[in-house]
């Protein structure tokens, strides 16, 4: 069975951007997303018998197979305190700062937008958990992601031992429970304060209003047009004295689309609605 084309994954990915804003800039496609989505390609190509030339010819009518693919582009790898620098910042500087500008009676809201299979939204309740003062209100975190798959394993809060290697001792020790096979688990209390919802981000951010979003890794899958869109969506979302925190290499695309930028630690950009 021959390899797909580079002009086939070219067409593909035209598609994926009409259809679920998933796109590369002109004709340009990074080896990262190129090697992912020709993996993807070929497992459908197999699992349906189908050279790529047929497959490519299918897919205008096959919404599934399009929807497949552009989940297998998105799913991506996440570690509890992924970046720490960031994660650090956070900390320290941002939200501490969230809840001396509030009552203890009102609650902080924060949103985990492409939260993949959980990790991003539960290191963001560590944190919130950690500062709400004694007698305040729960902080809640939103962790939503268009993945069924990766939504399950959000949900059961059950990870493997190596996906704590970036978080802080002091984090785990309080936050996760060890299992006998190996393997940590959410505390049920820290569970109580995040929910997941399944969400094509492509179809607007949820309703409400979120004093932290963090969103990494999502905007470096779509195509200028859907990351505008997204961007617009997510500043919106904020409260006025909110934070967006996107993955570092993703900075220079919401710089460019005019977003106000603000260095929150040392080498550490965050956004601001306004």
């Amino acid at each position: 069975m021959s390899e797909p084309s580079r002009a086939q994954l070219l067409s593909i990915v035209a598609l994926l951007e009409e259809r679920h804003g998933v796109g590369v800039r002109g004709d340009e496609l990074p080896l990262w997303l190129e090697e992912r989505l020709k993996n993807a390609v070929l497992a459908s190509m197999r699992a349906r018998q189908l050279s790529a030339g047929a497959l490519v010819a299918t897919l205008e009518a096959d919404a599934e197979l399009v929807v497949e693919l552009a989940n297998a582009l998105r799913v991506g790898e996440t570690r509890f305190y992924r970046d720490a620098a960031q994660w650090e910042a956070l900390r320290l500087r941002v939200i501490p700062a969230l809840f001396a500008a509030r009552p203890d009676s009102q609650p902080i809201v924060a949103l985990s937008a492409g939260c993949s299979t959980g990790e991003e939204a539960w290191t963001l309740a560590m944190l919130l958990s950690e500062a709400t003062p004694r007698g305040g209100a729960r902080a809640r975190v939103l962790g939503v992601d268009r993945s069924t798959p990766a939504l399950v394993t959000a949900r059961a809060a059950t990870y493997d031992v190596g996906s704590q290697q970036y978080l802080p001792a002091e984090l785990a020790q309080r936050y996760l429970k060890p299992s006998v096979d190996g393997s940590v688990q959410i505390t049920s209390d820290l569970a109580k304060s995040v929910t997941f919802q399944e969400r094509d981000l492509m179809r607007g951010v949820p309703p409400g209003r979120y004093a932290v979003i963090v969103c990494k890794n999502v905007l470096i899958y779509f195509g200028d047009e859907a990351q505008r869109r997204l961007v617009a969506d997510l500043l919106r979302a904020l409260t006025d004295d909110g934070t967006l925190l996107v993955a570092r290499s993703e900075v220079p695309i919401v710089r460019a689309l005019g977003a106000k930028a603000q260095e929150i630690a040392p080498g550490i950009t965050a956004f601001k609605s306004t």
